[in-house]
């Protein structure tokens, strides 16, 4: 029995010498893998890094702006190249630049929801290089130092056939016969979503202290919620991982002031790394029936596609029609862009005076809806920083991390030709909702998996 128990323990001894030897080879080889990799991409790189000064997600997109001490005349074109490990061109995207005394600036885009999509990145190390052709067709590659206040980003993709990718934003530096070249790279793995991370939410206009509008017994604050819930059981069906900022049993103490409290809306927000929110609301004016129809509101500087795919699958499904507001605001049927006008940053400067704080810094491009304004972080020029004692601070204003924020008016609660139909055309109004956030999200064709909880659910009604 001794000698049995000798054998095993020496079998066990040499296998675990045999895994430690093979995993010290695995980890030497990678090493020395990767090392040759990065070797063989920057043969062709310069010793000039480009000087990274905003990096930005906003929604599922990585965008980027730089500046490059080089000379500019004749160039033909610059992109951001994306390389893999094994050195070969995955992506080229062309970059918007201009011109300046000693160099470029550049961006990925002019637009805030465009760039990078993350979601198109399949498990990789991507390497991210400035590219610049000259129109003699020569060509050199520059690194990217990053000189933002702002660290690596991490970011996980929407869930999708219950499955989701962790995605890292990293920089590292090269030595290049001696000189220290900063890199940026893109890691991309598989990885389960954490407890505390969300694809998207749904946030119902209101609540608690606050009713928004009313008419005829009916109240904005109810509807929304009522909608909400039923989208968020929808989304949930398609497998998303859905947040909604309140249920029905919030108190008086929620309303517009605490908005940004530590567990107010816009936090529980900025908390859920969530890729978007969609605020859910019915629309309101002193003169009963003046307007009707749907209004989509849209983050300013953004690309519209998802905003009017809002408006066109609403008005399609729930029978009902385009807002007839017409405002300088409105850019498309039933879609709008609201920003401060000049007499609204006048009004704030003004307010700052009198409390006593410095004024915010708004521009006319800035969002004047708060949801879509401090849900986007820089990208949108959140500002609620606690200095005006009147409001809490949005702990997420100066993030580089933005989700993608849209406000939904599904009609006009005082509409004697809207309210019926939101009160008794539930399904259409839904139908259009989710099925625009699938089509973005998921894609049309995409079919969802089985829920485990939905189908417990279904046993035990059986039951």
């Amino acid at each position: 029995m001794d000698d049995k128990k000798v054998l095993v323990k020496k079998i066990g001894i040499k296998v675990l010498i045999v895994v430690l030897i093979l995993a010290i080879v695995l980890i030497t080889y990678s090493i020395i893998y990767k090392t040759n990799s990065i070797n063989d991409i920057f043969k062709n790189v310069k010793d000039k890094e480009v000087s990274l000064t905003e990096y930005v997600v906003y929604g599922t997109h990585l965008n980027l702006k730089g500046t490059l001490e080089i000379e500019n005349e004749n160039i033909a074109k610059t992109e951001l190249c994306l390389m893999t490990i094994n050195g070969k061109n995955l992506k080229n995207i062309e970059l918007s630049y201009e011109k300046t005394e000693n160099g470029i600036e550049f961006t990925t885009s002019n637009l805030i929801n465009e760039g990078i999509d993350l979601e198109e990145l399949t498990t990789n190390t991507y390497y991210l290089f400035v590219k610049v052709e000259y129109q003699n067709r020569k060509t050199e590659y520059y690194s990217i130092k990053n000189e933002t206040e702002y660290d690596n980003i991490e970011y996980y993709t929407i869930t999708k056939n219950n499955r989701n990718n962790k995605v890292e934003v990293l920089f590292e530096d090269y030595d290049m016969d001696g000189k220290d070249l900063e890199y940026m790279y893109i890691s991309v793995n598989y990885e389960k979503l954490p407890d505390n991370v969300y694809d998207v939410v749904i946030d119902p206009g209101h609540g608690g202290g606050d009713p928004g509008a009313e008419f005829n017994g009916y109240r904005e604050a109810d509807l929304a919620l009522k909608y909400s819930l039923l989208i968020k059981e929808e989304l949930e069906d398609l497998g998303l991982k859905v947040l909604i900022t309140r249920d029905g049993t919030e108190d008086e103490s929620f309303n517009t002031r605490s908005v940004y409290d530590k567990d107010g809306r816009i936090n529980v927000i900025g908390n859920s790394k969530a890729k978007y929110v969609f605020a859910i609301h019915l629309n309101s004016i002193n003169e009963p029936d003046k307007y009707n129809g749907v209004e989509i509101y849209a983050p300013t500087r953004s690309n519209l596609d998802f905003a009017k795919l809002f408006a066109n699958n609403i008005v399609k499904y729930a029978n009902t029609k385009y807002s007839n507001l017409e405002v300088n605001y409105r850019l498309e049927k039933g879609v709008y862009v609201r920003t401060f006008r000049e007499h609204e940053i006048a009004e704030s400067i003004e307010t700052a005076k009198n409390i006593g704080f410095k004024p915010y810094d708004i521009k006319e491009y800035t969002p004047y809806l708060y949801i879509i304004r401090e849900t986007g972080g820089i990208a949108t020029g959140a500002y609620i920083d606690g200095r005006n004692k009147n409001y809490g601070i949005n702990l997420y204003y100066d993030s580089n991390i933005g989700i993608e924020s849209y406000l939904l008016e599904i009609g006009y609660i005082n509409s004697q030709e809207d309210l019926p139909n939101i009160l008794s055309n539930e399904e259409g109004y839904v139908k259009g909702i989710v099925k625009t956030i699938k089509d973005k999200l998921l894609g049309e064709d995409y079919v969802a998996p089985e829920r485990k909880d939905k189908d417990n659910e279904i046993k035990q009604k059986d039951k």
